[in-house]
């Protein structure tokens, strides 16, 4: 049986991502198919038998990391959520992996944001804000501050970083300000940011916020109001979609094939510009 097929798994709303274009500037058009689904092992099961990978959006991520428990790589481990998973010819998964913590890792160092030895606020405490709290670690982060809507949420995720070693405190929503000089905003539906940013930024700091496009420039303004240096998650979604794609090849990708998923990647967000 052929395994040609290649699906983005996720819910509705992976049907407003560039992943599908990044991944056909290496595979060609049509390999690489949008699957919104509903039941996380009915959409896994469907792949085992028709795909020879699958790239995973919330809310299946941990439930990818609960399937495939037995290949999970360090990152997935660490984070208990996978974001992409390749099968052999019988539909068996041999790798499932987090690349988002190595694309935060290429995104921090794309912006010259420092992170080595300082505190990181983490603004939200779900799938993504785990990938925060391990890159930070590997980056060398002093501690991470998280602020969160709900305080047990807050104190989860914080429990969470000190289990893996990150020092960590949790900060009570609409408590005192607990601020940072690098915010890292993996809340996907924020608003006030204003607010938010008042709380968790330093004065001179930088705000990194995971998402990317028109959904991200209530951020990037807000951050850039208060002086601080900015970038959306355009290049960490990059960076974890080449790691994805290499995976899918069994092999590291070519300076050319690299080159053309950054021209999908520039010309996606230069249409959803001139849509605005």
């Amino acid at each position: 049986m052929s395994r040609r097929a290649l699906w983005l798994l996720g819910d509705a709303r992976i049907a407003a991502s560039p992943s599908p274009l990044l991944h056909d500037a290496v595979f060609g058009a049509g390999t690489y198919a949008l699957h919104p689904a509903e039941d996380a092992a009915r959409a896994f099961a469907a792949a085992e038998a028709t795909c020879r990978g699958v790239n995973v959006t919330a809310p299946f991520k941990i439930a990818a990391a609960e399937r495939y428990a037995a290949v999970l790589d360090d990152a997935a481990r660490s984070c208990g959520a996978v974001n992409t998973v390749v099968y052999d010819d019988d539909g068996r998964a041999t790798v499932a992996a987090n690349t988002d913590v190595e694309g935060l890792l290429v995104a921090w160092r794309r912006a010259a944001f420092t992170v080595r030895g300082q505190s990181v606020a983490v603004v939200g405490a779900g799938g993504a804000a785990r990938a925060v709290v391990v890159a930070a670690g590997l980056a060398g982060a002093a501690g991470v501050v998280v602020h969160a809507r709900r305080s047990e949420a807050a104190v989860a995720l914080a429990t969470y970083a000190r289990g893996l070693g990150v020092a960590a405190r949790p900060v009570e929503p609409r408590g005192d300000a607990d601020r940072a000089p690098l915010v890292i905003v993996a809340a996907s539906d924020l608003v006030d940011v204003d607010g938010w940013l008042a709380r968790a930024l330093a004065p001179g700091g930088a705000v990194h916020d995971l998402r990317y496009g028109p959904r991200a420039r209530p951020m990037r303004d807000a951050a850039l109001r208060r002086g601080a240096r900015f970038t959306d998650g355009a290049t960490m979604l990059l960076g974890q979609a080449m790691v994805t794609a290499a995976l899918f090849l069994g092999r590291p990708l070519v300076a050319a094939q690299q080159q053309e998923m950054t021209r999908a990647m520039a010309d996606w967000l230069r249409q959803q510009a001139d849509a605005r």
